[in-house]
This record gives C-alpha cells, sequence and structure tokens, in this order.
C-alpha cells in the first residue's frame, strides 16, 4: 500500500520579517547567519558540545541587554542627556520543569551619569522597559522582570 504524507503549510510571513540560517556544524555546535554576521552556538564539553559558542538561552539574555541598551541609548539622544559610561548585566533563574525557560529576569544598570541628569536617566530607561523594547516585551510573556540601577563615579 503507498502512502501519500501531505504537509500543511502555513501561508507567508508578511510584514517586518526577520530571518535567519542556522547551519549543523557537527555535535552540538551550529553556526547562525544573521544579517551578514556569523554567531556559533554550542553545548558544554560537559553535555556533548565543544564549547565553541554561547547556549541559546544566553543568548536571548544578550539580545534582551542589546535591545534596551540600544532604544535607552537613543531616548538619552533625544533627551539630549550624555552619560559616561553604561553596563548593562543580566541574570536569570531557569524553571525547574522541562522545558528549563526563563522565570525570572533581572537587569543591573551601571552608568556614569552626571547627578543632575538621574531622574532624567531613570525616566528614559522606564520608557525604554515599559513601551519602546521588543525583547522586553517578549519576555514579560514568561518571566518576572525586574531592574536595579547603580550610579558609578
Amino acid at each position: 500500500m503507498n502512502t501519500i504524507s501531505t504537509a500543511v503549510f502555513p501561508p507567508p510571513l508578511t510584514g517586518d520579517v526577520h530571518r535567519v540560517a542556522t547551519t549543523w556544524m557537527g555535535k552540538m555546535h551550529f553556526a547562525s547567519s544573521v544579517n551578514n554576521h556569523t554567531i556559533h552556538i554550542d553545548k558544554l564539553k560537559v553535555h556533548g558540545g565543544d564549547d565553541r559558542g554561547p547556549r541559546p538561552k544566553q543568548l536571548l539574555l544578550s539580545a534582551a541587554a542589546g535591545c534596551v541598551g540600544m532604544e535607552l541609548m537613543a531616548i538619552l539622544e533625544k533627551m539630549r542627556i550624555e552619560i559616561g559610561s553604561l553596563e548593562i548585566n543580566v541574570s536569570a533563574s531557569l524553571s525547574d520543569s522541562v522545558p528549563k525557560v526563563y522565570k525570572e529576569v533581572q537587569f543591573e544598570f551601571l552608568v556614569k551619569c552626571n547627578i543632575e541628569d538621574r531622574i532624567k536617566f531613570e525616566k528614559a530607561l522606564t520608557l525604554t522597559l515599559d513601551k519602546y523594547c521588543g525583547v522586553i516585551a517578549m519576555f514579560r510573556n514568561f518571566a518576572i522582570v525586574t531592574h536595579e540601577i547603580q550610579y558609578v563615579k
């Protein structure tokens, strides 16, 4: 008896569509092409990889920090606020159940700015986190997102 398999394809994506191409490089190593940049993704050696790149969940944290940083800098520029430095540290805790997903994500902002600009900085950060950063908006669908600011000299 011959069997025929029929695949059902969804309609094509429309609007602002993002695409990446990811290729298996051996073992647990993958190379992902993103806007003509290559990101290597791999597991630790104890999990069968060769540690040739970060793990996928860590890349999510990096994407969130990058999104926040870029949106924040754009708002600060529009507000004509200059900062001396900015470091964004992100920590996240995983659920106990499988699949393991982030249940809480904490952002730490280490910023150097004039004392008189701190309130404006905090307003810009609130706008970034609550309105403009799409990655944070996605994170809020599965995790509690918190932040703290530390002003440095």
